[in-house]
């Protein structure tokens, strides 16, 4: 399996498009105001965040870290930079921090802020946080008031200070753990160390050398570590470290001034999974770390399982199937895990652990026998399975066209091209799930590599076939041929057919018989003519700015959205987050929404308005419609410039459906129109979405 996860590419590859092609849907176009939001096909489930209780469509965003509190779970929510808090009933709240907004502040509740925390633990109601992304540690009260205990923010190293916080340094803090009297212990990853931290602030390194990466058994600054990760102890006399970049569990003695370090369980430098006793036991990047006062249990993220250490080295899986990483319900190696990194447990022992399952954005529940349920959060439901509605998959779906009453998605991840028709019943027209590649043929013969923009012309469609860096041609029968551009080979080369260099091409629209590109990687626009002749027409090629000019003077930054109203072309220069206009044929700029390089969100007219990170826009009835995706929100633009929201909810990122007030996406996309009907996909849960107007 090919995985490209949106948030993880170096460019967008997700875009755009479509004309108005055909007049369908409901309402007044001149109304201006959605009528609801309705699923078409797909299934809902990925990162993003909302709260809720159980029955709400909540999310998160990489949790990497859990503690419990008596009948409460606190996350540490690290894509999100917030704390989350799930209580007893399984309604989640957030604790601490403001969704989606990193920094580092201290402050009561949504006035905090954080970076990227990873791990979490409790000392009766008070909460310590590894605040990874600061180098620093935060304290949080049982009233969520946040304070930094030590390290300072932005500021990584290795520094101590056996007297208070002041000066000491950390670098990327991870696991932390509370030996349920005077000291924290925390795993400093980027240093290599282990660190005491006294709730003074007062800091020594206890086991380790900062900044001397190694695998040795020692005392004190003799040993040496790796990137360690997850941290517990048992007792207040045995710590233990999961050595996360030797492959390995090392055991800790505690002593008065240094850790006397040996390796518990594992081989250093021999990654794999078996279970076993001592030197015989294989783990591939463990991390999270828990104790049930009597044994360790961990997260082996690279294996995708959950581990039971004893005291004496003995390793056995609890649950996962190593190197098999999934999502699943059950016990043992039938339930799945992807990349699970964080695990807690209730204060003085319990038979329950808390999970942080990381890659599929949830929190989990395992028994001591191994049975694994979920307690908050949807995995993603990818794939590219054909169906009806709920039952077809999709894998990071990007662009969208409109011809008659089908929906045409470019299926980016799987690196297909999707039909789906008006009652939501999914095929595959061209390409092989899973398969990238780039041939010509028709159908299942055809293949493509992360196709994006998608538009239609003639009774084709077109296509940016952005990892091949290519335009092709995709007919109705299936049939795919490459008309510009060589596969793999990038540049900015005006010419014909193979003579002719893309650089990451991903928008396209068109207009007047001819076809035209948002080139991202060159931070331009091209003009494609259906015979595979490329001229550029505005933007200077690898030189990425924000200037209005004519042609060459422009300047862009990875545009991906582009649309065409009467003989203007509209591009979202998504690096700039603002929207500009380009005049054809002299290819002359100017901006037309948004003031570059001032992402936000706030209605308005004109260079008031701000969007973030604007990806697809659509043209319907001389209206503009913008998927605002680092907004969650689909924009409205008017002939005069007037930017309103259409619909969605910068402080939420979840996938629900009906009236205006109350529907919600997930970063929108993709974005075709047609008179009384948006269609969209919500990237981050892999479905096509419409909005009735």
């Amino acid at each position: 399996m090919i995985l490209f996860p949106f948030r993880f590419r170096h460019t967008a590859l997700l875009a755009l498009f479509g004309l108005g092609l055909a007049t369908s849907g409901c309402g007044d176009t001149n109304v201006g105001k959605a009528a609801s939001v309705a699923a078409l096909a797909g299934a809902a489930g990925g990162p993003g965040f909302f709260d809720g209780s159980p029955a709400d469509p909540v999310r998160f965003d990489s949790p990497s870290g859990v503690a419990v509190v008596g009948t409460d779970r606190f996350v540490a929510d690290t894509a999100n930079h917030v704390i989350r808090k799930i209580d007893a009933a399984g309604n989640l709240t957030t604790f601490s921090g403001a969704f989606g907004i990193a920094g580092s502040a201290d402050g009561t509740g949504a006035a905090a802020r954080f970076r990227s925390p990873t791990a979490i633990v409790a000392d009766g109601n008070t909460l310590y946080v590894s605040d990874t992304g600061n180098h620093t540690i935060r304290r949080i009260s049982a009233g969520a008031v946040v304070t930094t205990l030590a390290g300072s923010p932005g500021t990584p190293g290795s520094a101590d200070n056996v007297s208070g916080p002041g000066n000491v340094l950390f670098s990327s803090p991870a696991g932390i753990t509370f030996d349920g009297a005077t000291s924290l212990y925390v795993a400093d990853t980027g240093n290599h160390t282990v660190r005491r931290l006294f709730p003074s602030g007062a800091t020594t390194t206890f086991a380790g050398q900062a900044g001397v990466p190694g695998s040795a058994d020692g005392l004190g600054p003799a040993a040496r570590f790796s990137s360690p990760g997850g941290i517990a102890l048992i007792g207040t006399g045995l710590l233990y470290v999961a050595d996360t970049g030797n492959h390995t569990i090392r055991q800790v003695v505690v002593t008065a001034a240094f850790g006397d370090v040996t390796t518990l369980a594992g081989t250093s430098g021999t990654p794999g999974s078996a279970d076993g006793t001592g030197p015989l036991a294989r783990f591939r990047s463990p991390s999270g770390m828990t104790s049930d006062g009597t044994s360790l249990f961990l997260c082996d993220t690279g294996n995708h399982t959950v581990r039971n250490v004893t005291q004496s080295g003995v390793v056995t899986t609890l649950a996962g199937f190593a190197g098999t990483p999934g999502f699943a319900e059950g016990t043992g190696q039938a339930s799945l895990f992807r990349s699970p990194s964080g695990i807690g447990t209730a204060p003085g022992g319990s038979s329950l652990f808390v999970v942080a399952d990381t890659g599929n954005h949830v929190v989990r529940q395992v028994t001591a026998a191994g049975v694994a349920t979920t307690l908050a959060g949807n995995p993603p439901r990818t794939g590219g399975a054909d169906g009806t509605g709920g039952t077809a998959r999709f894998s990071i779906p990007a662009g969208v066209a409109v011809v008659g009453d089908n929906v045409f998605v470019t299926d980016t991840g799987n690196h297909t091209i999707r039909k789906v028709t008006s009652a939501g019943t999914v095929s595959t027209l061209a390409g092989v799930l899973e398969t990238p590649g780039s041939a010509d043929g028709t159908g299942p013969a055809a293949q493509l590599r992360f196709p994006g923009g998608i538009a239609a012309l003639g009774g084709d469609l077109f296509v940016t076939d952005s990892g091949n860096h290519t335009i092709r041609k995709v007919t109705a029968g299936g049939l795919v041929t490459t008309i510009a551009g060589t596969p793999g080979a990038t540049g900015s080369v005006d010419g014909t057919g193979t003579g002719a260099r893309f650089n990451n091409p991903q928008g396209i629209v068109a207009l007047g018989g001819d076809l035209y590109v948002a080139d991202t990687g060159n931070h331009t626009i091209r003009k494609v003519t259906t015979a595979g002749a490329v001229t550029t027409l505005s933007g200077s090629p690898g030189t990425p700015g924000s200037s209005d000019g004519a042609g060459g003077t422009a300047r862009f930054s990875s545009p991906l959205g582009i649309a065409a109203i009467g003989t203007n072309l509209y591009v979202a220069d998504t690096g700039n987050h603002d929207i500009r206009r380009v005049a054809t044929p002299s290819g002359a700029s100017s901006t037309f929404a948004g003031a570059a390089g001032q992402p936000g969100f706030a209605d308005g007219q004109g260079a008031s308005a701000r969007f973030s990170s604007p990806d697809g826009i659509a043209a319907a009835d001389s209206v503009l419609y913008v998927a605002d995706r680092g907004n969650h929100a689909v924009r409205r633009i008017s002939s005069t410039r007037d930017v309103t929201t259409f619909a969605g909810d910068p402080g939420a990122a979840t996938t629900r459906n009906g009236l205006p007030s109350v529907a919600l996406m997930n970063a929108p996309t993709g974005i075709a129109g047609v008179p009384g009907t948006i269609y969209f996909t919500d990237v981050n849960e892999n479905v096509v979405r419409k909005i009735l107007f």
